[in-house]
């Protein structure tokens, strides 16, 4: 399983690499197919805050949602999906769409770029938006970014070399070729990015530790930085006026959420992002989650729900003596199988809880 959370860990980023940008002197890319319809859905929250979310058949892989506030100042963007993303066995500007379907709201400039954490589907986006905005986030996150994306470019040749030796053994199955061959269109991909990436240009240029505040449009927007929670790097962004509180990915709605461990993420510190969060703004704020859709505190606390849970059976199997991989077998929550995510994603989460637990003994 640990071997499972590095890989993850591993492809994660080498999926943030699909954001980097193309410059002279690099193999030219495949060309591009037009942008696929219905991309994103919009939800108008109030006159100045709308809600751009990723659709797809693909739930669980097609970023987070993405709030835009429009003022006379400009625009401000609450995390900027993907920059380019495979869908369908084609190459997606997702960073550009966004932008696109940006400027069908408005004409304002868009000025300033809040990523709720380093993720590539929420952070991805960065070089694009960096051009004419500057990005902010919680400390941790421009370290992740940079030390990820630095670690993904040594791994890019060698996910390459293992898609062609995936593709060469593949010869007589079908299914498998065509799989195969995915794989290392998106490895190419990924590899061609990192050759011409200098991780600074995607980097947030200020940080905030505990919170910070922008005043702007008429609104007190406050990121607030709790604790830890999906990472160590997770922001609460709350338009105060308006009573609307972005959650980043601390909140998933109706998805399997993930501890990132790996990234400094604590189930144990999630459930205090989560009851400062709601303390910080309210039992009547509208709830928007990372993933899914628009919630109420009753959906937030289900999720603490779901790790309490989650770390009482834990602590179960640990005083039955339970191994890792037993825990890992034995402990799941049907409830959120079915979700994006599913039950592969739970798996992790035991994993990722049972070393917490162990360490915190």
């Amino acid at each position: 399983m640990r071997n499972i959370l590095r890989a993850a860990w591993v492809i994660g980023m080498l999926g943030v690499l699909v954001f980097l940008l193309h410059r002279d002197g690099v193999a030219q890319q495949e060309p591009q197919a037009p942008m696929p319809p219905n991309l994103f859905t919009v939800q108008k929250l109030t006159d100045k805050l709308v809600i751009i979310a990723p659709s797809g058949p693909d739930m669980s892989n097609v970023g987070g949602n993405i709030g835009v506030f429009i003022t006379d100042e400009g625009v401000l963007v609450v995390d900027d999906n993907y920059y380019r993303q495979r869908r369908n066995g084609q190459t997606v500007e997702m960073a550009e769409a966004v932008v696109a379907e940006i400027k069908k709201l408005t004409n304002r400039p868009i000025r300033f770029v809040i990523n709720t954490h380093h993720h590539g589907d929420h952070a991805g986006g960065n070089p694009v938006f960096a051009k004419f905005a500057t990005i902010y986030a919680q400390n941790n996150v421009r370290a992740r970014l940079v030390s990820g994306y630095q670690n993904a470019v040594k791994s890019a040749p060698g996910a390459v070399a293992k898609a062609e030796q995936e593709v060469a053994g593949a010869a007589n199955d079908q299914q498998r070729m065509a799989q195969a061959q995915e794989q290392l269109a998106t490895a190419r991909m990924n590899l061609q990015a990192a050759q011409s990436f200098d991780p600074l240009q995607a980097a947030p240029t200020v940080t905030y530790d505990g919170e910070l505040i922008f005043h702007i449009g008429g609104e007190e927007i406050h990121l607030y930085h709790p604790s830890r929670a999906h990472t160590d790097g997770d922001s609460l962004v709350y338009f105060k006026t308006a009573n609307i509180a972005l959650w980043g990915d601390a909140f998933a709605n109706n998805w399997v959420p993930v501890i990132d461990a790996g990234a400094g993420g604590s189930s144990l510190e999630w459930l205090q992002f989560i009851d400062r969060g709601i303390q910080l703004v309210g039992e009547n704020a509208t709830m928007v989650p990372g993933h899914g859709a628009i919630a109420k505190a009753s959906d937030v606390r289900r999720l603490r729900l779901y790790f309490t849970n989650l770390q009482d059976n834990v602590r179960k199997a640990i005083a039955a003596g339970k191994t890792r991989e037993q825990a890992i077998d034995e402990i799941t929550v049907p409830a959120y199988a079915g979700l994006p995510g599913g039950a592969a994603r739970i798996r992790m989460n035991v994993a990722a809880v049972y070393d917490e637990l162990r360490a915190t003994r």
